[in-house]
């Protein structure tokens, strides 16, 4: 999974959000597809920082978050 690499990054918040999302690359972005669970936690700034710098630092993706329906 592309974000593994990353993993080590993440505090238990943010992994629990990255390990339930759907990701997949589109126009040079990593596009997460969250659930309602996943977007409270992305209310907390340090969650949310933390997965766009991980996977920043990894593999150079901005990280953009679309809601399930």
């Amino acid at each position: 999974m592309l974000i593994q690499e990353a993993s080590g990054e993440l505090s238990l918040l943010s992994r629990m959000v990255v390990d339930r999302a759907d990701m997949r690359e589109k126009d040079g972005k990593l596009v997460l597809t969250i659930d309602p669970d996943s977007a409270r936690l992305l209310t907390m700034g340090r969650v949310r920082q933390e997965i766009e710098q991980a996977v920043k630092l990894t593999w150079g993706l901005e990280v953009v978050y679309e809601r399930s329906s």
